[in-house]
């Protein structure tokens, strides 16, 4: 949803990885982690997305003869 919301504000769709890897790159650096933002998985994927969040793929996910 991040990345839907930045798009929105910036009109670009890859801007949010852009400013996310921007962000996270000095972090690394100065030795904090960014491990701590959780399991990456591809959200992108409608079945990934309803195994995970079953009850939030509910109210947003189109169905797909689910």
């Amino acid at each position: 949803m991040a990345s839907h919301a930045f798009e929105r504000l910036t009109g670009d769709d890859h801007a949010f990885y852009e400013a996310w890897d921007a962000y996270k790159s000095p972090r690394k650096e100065n030795g904090q982690d960014t491990e701590g933002m959780g399991e990456d998985f591809d959200f992108d994927d409608p079945e990934e997305m309803r195994r995970r969040l079953p009850r939030l793929s509910a109210l947003y996910l189109l169905d797909a003869g689910h």
